[in-house]
C-alpha cells in the first residue's frame, strides 16, 4: 500500500493524460484547475456579503456579535468548499474515486460546521442592501412561514434523517454513476451534500450563535448515526473485491493506482479520516459538558447552597 501511495504522489506531480469521455485535465495535478463559474461566484459572493456585513456591525458597535475567531471559521469553511469544487481535487475526482471521497468529506464534515461556527446569519443580513435586509429579516421573524419551515427542518430527527438518507442514496452504484462527469446531476449531488450537511449541523451549532436545539449531552449521541454510516459504507467499499462503480472501472489507471487500489483508498478515506472528523466535535462537546457541570456545581456551593450562601430551593418533584 505504501508503494501505491508513493506512486500516486509522484504521478500527481508528473501528470497523466486524460481519457476520452470524462473531461479530465491533461496537465499535472497542480496545474489542473477546473473552470467552474457557479461555485466560484457563489463562494466569492458569500465571502463578500459576510465581510461587508461584519464591517457594518463593527461600525455600529456590535462587533462582539461576530468576533474575529468566528470570521476565521467562516472563511475556512468557504476555503473548504473552494478546495472541494474549485481546486485540482475537483478535476481529478472524475478520474480517481479516492479524490471524490476527499471531496465529499470537505462538503459534508469540514465546511458545514465551520460555516455555522462563523455565525453567518447576522453578518449576511447586514451585508445585504437595506431593502433586501428588511425584507429577509421580516420573513425570518418568529412566526413567519420561512422561520416555521426552518424550525421544522432543523428538528434533530428530521435533519439527521435527511443527512443519512442523502449520503446513503448517493453511494448506491446506480445513482453514483449517474452523477459523475460535468452534469446537472453531479451539481445536484454536491448541492444536496452541502445542504443536508448544513441542516444536520444546525441543531449542534446555531447559525447565528444563539441557543442550540440540542444540549451538549444530547448532541453527542446525535452524532452517532452518520458516524456509523460512514464507517459502514467505507468498510464495504474498502473490502470489496471488485469495482463497485462503473465510472472508475472505465478509465485508465492513474498514478500507478489500479481501479481496486483507488477504490480501497477511497473507502479508507471515508472510513478512517471520516470517523476521526466526528471525534473532533465529540471531544469539544464533552469538554463543554464538563465545564458546564463544573460551573453549575460551583454555583450550587456546598450542601446545596448557592455561591452567595443562600439555600437552594428544591425543585418540585413530579413524573418525568
Amino acid at each position: 500500500m505504501i508503494d501505491v501511495l508513493c506512486s500516486a504522489l509522484l504521478g500527481a506531480w508528473a501528470g497523466v493524460p486524460a481519457s476520452a469521455g470524462h473531461g479530465e485535465p491533461a496537465g499535472s495535478f497542480w496545474r489542473s484547475w477546473p473552470a467552474a463559474a457557479r461555485p466560484l461566484i457563489g463562494v466569492a459572493v458569500a465571502g463578500l456579503v459576510y465581510a461587508v456585513g461584519r464591517r457594518r456591525l463593527v461600525r455600529r458597535g456590535a462587533g462582539d456579535v461576530v468576533p474575529g475567531w468566528r470570521a476565521w471559521c467562516f472563511g475556512l469553511g468557504l476555503l473548504a468548499i473552494a478546495i472541494a469544487l474549485l481546486s485540482p481535487l475537483a478535476s481529478y475526482s472524475e478520474r480517481l474515486f479516492s479524490m471524490h471521497m476527499a471531496q465529499h468529506l470537505l462538503l459534508l464534515l469540514i465546511a458545514p460546521p465551520l460555516l455555522w461556527l462563523g455565525a453567518p446569519l447576522p453578518p449576511v443580513l447586514w451585508g445585504l442592501p437595506p431593502d433586501w435586509r428588511h425584507g429577509v429579516g421580516r420573513r425570518l421573524a418568529p412566526g413567519r412561514w420561512l422561520a416555521r419551515v426552518g424550525h421544522a427542518l432543523a428538528v434533530p430527527a428530521v435533519a439527521a434523517a435527511a443527512y443519512v438518507a442523502t449520503v446513503a442514496v448517493w453511494h448506491v452504484p446506480a445513482f453514483y454513476d449517474a452523477a459523475q462527469g460535468r452534469t446537472i446531476t453531479h451539481d445536484l449531488e454536491h448541492a444536496l451534500f452541502l445542504g443536508t450537511a448544513l441542516l444536520y449541523w444546525w441543531p449542534v451549532i446555531h447559525p447565528s450563535g444563539g441557543r442550540r436545539r440540542l444540549s451538549y449531552g444530547r448532541a453527542i449521541p446525535y452524532l452517532l448515526p452518520p458516524f456509523l454510516e460512514g464507517m459502514l459504507i467505507g468498510a464495504v467499499i474498502a473490502f470489496a473485491d471488485r469495482p463497485i462503480y462503473r465510472t472508475y472501472a472505465e478509465v485508465e489507471p492513474t498514478w500507478g493506482l489500479s481501479v481496486l487500489d483507488d477504490q480501497q483508498l477511497g473507502g479508507l478515506i471515508m472510513w478512517v479520516p471520516g470517523g476521526l472528523l466526528f471525534l473532533v466535535p465529540v471531544i469539544g462537546l464533552l469538554a463543554m459538558l464538563f465545564r458546564e457541570e463544573e460551573r453549575m456545581a460551583a454555583n450550587r456551593g456546598p450542601r446545596g447552597r448557592h455561591a452567595n450562601g443562600r439555600p437552594q430551593k428544591e425543585a418540585p418533584r413530579g413524573i418525568g
